[in-house]
């Protein structure tokens, strides 16, 4: 082997530091992008709107499902892209005739695509609908009955993510919240959780929900009602399919249809 001369010493020597330097940048751009997924959140100004009774005014879903009506009301202070594109969609049809495609069985229940797949073509993932930025709210939790829309992608570019600038996008499927069994020990978790987030911890234990979601995703609306809640079940009791190989969804055995979406008022959903 041949010997390196000084000045292929001295390259060496500098590519070496520059590897090194590049390696400690992009270790601390990354450090620094995962610090910037964590958000300080101060419990002491929640308000949870999902506890009251809704305003007579107050916007509301009524999806109508071949196993039954969910009435949820909208929150458009909270989420207002999200509840302005499935108002436009729903009034425009474009949920008539979708499909539930994936139940996890007594947890939640996900809809909205046509086909009982719940995949979606490449055009459709390009679509504007399916590349609206998630908005959280410390008003707003996956407590029972709660309506939540699951992430689609992240933005990717390198400034945006470094500078914490970056967004999660979500799209036109949709998830409905039943709950996850709130054994002693998770009661005992939640119980040692800060007492200034002692209102949303007591939700959950008195209302059931799927804490783990909580900041996650977009929540647009909340389920009232004995007959929603009902449906709601039934949707989350069914027989399902194996998890498809490739989406991992397990699906209705017997299809589940979304027949229509109407957008109404409280008082007027709720005329006997």
């Amino acid at each position: 082997m041949s010997r390196l001369s000084k000045s292929g010493i001295r390259k060496l020597t500098i590519l070496v530091v520059v590897l090194a330097a590049l390696s400690l940048t992009l270790f601390a751009c990354s450090t620094y992008c995962a610090q910037n997924q964590y958000q300080y959140m101060d419990m002491s100004y929640v308000h949870l709107y999902q506890l009251e009774e809704p305003e007579d005014d107050a916007p509301t879903a009524v999806i109508h499902t071949t196993l039954g009506d969910v009435t949820a009301v909208l929150y458009p202070d909270e989420a207002p892209n999200y509840v302005e594109q499935f108002t436009k969609l729903a009034k425009e049809g474009y949920y008539d005739g979708t499909y539930v495609f994936q139940v996890q069985k007594g947890v939640y229940f996900s809809a909205g695509t046509p086909d009982n797949t719940g995949k979606l073509s490449g055009s459709q993932e390009a679509s504007p609908e399916e590349n609206i930025p998630v908005e959280t709210s410390a008003n707003l939790w996956p407590f029972r009955g709660a309506l939540c829309v699951p992430r689609t992608g992240h933005d990717k570019n390198f400034w945006n993510n470094l500078f914490g600038n970056a967004d999660d996008y979500c799209g036109t499927r949709f998830l409905v919240c039943d709950s996850i069994e709130f054994d002693d020990g998770l009661k005992s978790e939640l119980e040692k959780i800060d007492e200034s987030a002692k209102e949303v911890t007591d939700a959950f234990l008195e209302r059931g929900g799927v804490p783990n979601y909580s900041q996650q995703m977009t929540i647009f609306g909340q389920t009232y009602g004995d007959e929603s809640f009902e449906t709601i079940d039934a949707i989350t009791s069914v027989v399902v399919n194996a998890a498809d190989p490739e989406t991992s969804y397990t699906s209705p055995k017997e299809d589940i249809i979304i027949e229509s979406i109407d957008i109404t008022t409280w008082s007027e959903a709720t005329k006997k």
